[in-house]
């Protein structure tokens, strides 16, 4: 494993980490979005979706971390036909409400309802869930998953990294009514088990959960979504507390440990710069993190490696370079190692951060001394209180719903 690849490696996941930072998820995946044509039952009606231009993947997710909205037009095209004598007539056209295509459409027998399905890459996230179109392809209503099933339910259903995994079997049609199969709240993603849903295809109006299914249901959304206001909340008050080295040397706990002190001792300047930068995901390749794992840990070896190449790396490679390992004295033994090679003043320019504590800092400064390397200890012995403009950016608490008070 080269240098130049544990760099973009330790990037990628550097961004992450601010995913998974609340709660763990599942990982998934998403095809880039494709042109797609959804056909009535009864093989007289279709809708073929042209999804939005994103260029790629890449440019389109850098330019969310941005903040960008999209440039026009506003949304995928739905081409709407009729078959009529073999061939496919045009019926309407328009500009879908979803940001870059929907995941799945409904097209109904009569042609006059369509009904799309989530957003790409965000299934069970964001103001398009669910959209109802009717006649002509007006717009009759767009339905949060909020809208849908009680709020604190979306806290019980299955999740990945990107998408609430919220239906189950294929939606239908059933009179004048939508019929969508909803995950029972148990969070597991294999569970085949769902609950019907009926939407209005008229005016988007939700029908109410039958009360005794809510019986059933309730309990277990409830003990679902108040352990998660709880890890959230607990979540929020490590983000505002001072971070302490680990007593333990839990691979996981160190993990976080190691993210969270190189974000809060980032030079303001720097977050600066990855804000103006139209490409905020190469400016972070020059700032990495190279750690020593373990005797006996998987990849060991790659990590020393690029630990032993990063401490002698030229400065145009890496301006500013963060060492770490749980084991101190393997800390100490491997800068002085490595330090036998490095020239007088080959470092100049470079800045190097080291997770040591005082007992073995002096040793680690003493061996660079002459590389010409700007060296700073972050001392594992005292905690690193939180960045006032972090804590301001911080969301609020977040309340048990008044439906699962006290009950559950």
């Amino acid at each position: 494993m080269h240098l130049s690849g544990i760099r973009s490696h330790l990037a990628w996941l550097f961004a992450a980490l601010l995913l998974f930072a609340i709660a763990p998820a599942r990982a998934d995946s998403w095809a880039p979005p494709a042109v797609e044509t959804y056909v009535s039952a009864n093989g007289q009606y279709r809708l073929t979706v042209v999804p939005r231009e994103i260029g790629s993947q890449l440019a389109y997710f850098e330019a969310k971390a941005r903040g960008e909205t999209l440039p026009e037009p506003e949304g995928p095209l739905g081409r709407f036909e009729r078959l009529e004598d073999g061939q496919w007539v045009s019926v309407w056209s328009r500009a879908l409400v979803n940001e870059v295509a929907p995941v799945d459409v409904l097209v109904g027998d009569d042609g006059r309802h369509v009904v799309s399905f989530d957003n790409w890459h965000s299934t069970g996230h964001g103001d398009h869930v669910v959209v109802l179109y009717g006649e002509g392809g007006s717009l009759v209503r767009s339905l949060r998953l909020d809208q849908i099933v009680p709020a604190y339910f979306i806290d019980a259903l299955p999740a990945s990294v990107s998408s609430i995994h919220w239906r189950r079997a294929d939606p239908r049609f059933v009179g004048d009514r939508l019929e969508v199969a909803v995950a029972e709240p148990d969070g597991d993603m294999m569970s085949a088990d769902s609950f019907p849903v009926r939407i209005a295809l008229a005016d988007g109006m939700v029908d109410p959960i039958a009360a005794e299914r809510m019986a059933t249901l309730t309990p277990r959304a409830c003990a679902a979504h108040t352990r998660q206001v709880a890890s959230f909340n607990e979540y929020l008050a490590f983000e505002r507390g001072a971070l302490a080295y680990p007593e333990t040397t839990d691979r996981d706990d160190w993990r976080r440990y190691l993210h969270h002190a190189a974000t809060r001792l980032r030079p303001a300047a720097d977050d600066s710069a990855l804000e103006d930068s139209a490409d905020p995901f190469a400016a972070m390749l020059g700032e990495t993190t190279f750690e020593l794992l373990q005797p006996g840990e998987y990849m060991e070896k790659d990590y020393r490696d690029d630990f032993r190449l990063a401490l002698a790396a030229p400065p145009e490679q890496l301006r500013r370079r963060w060492f770490a390992a749980r084991d101190q004295d393997k800390l100490v033994a491997e800068v002085e190692r490595s330090a036998k090679k490095i020239k007088p003043g080959q470092l100049t320019g470079v800045e190097m951060r080291f997770f040591a504590d005082a007992a073995h800092w002096p040793r680690i400064a003493a061996a660079l001394a002459a590389s010409g390397a700007t060296l700073v200890q972050v001392d594992i012995g005292v905690p690193i209180p939180a960045r006032a403009e972090d804590v301001a950016e911080l969301p609020p608490e977040r309340m048990i719903d008044p439906a699962c008070a006290g009950a559950y």
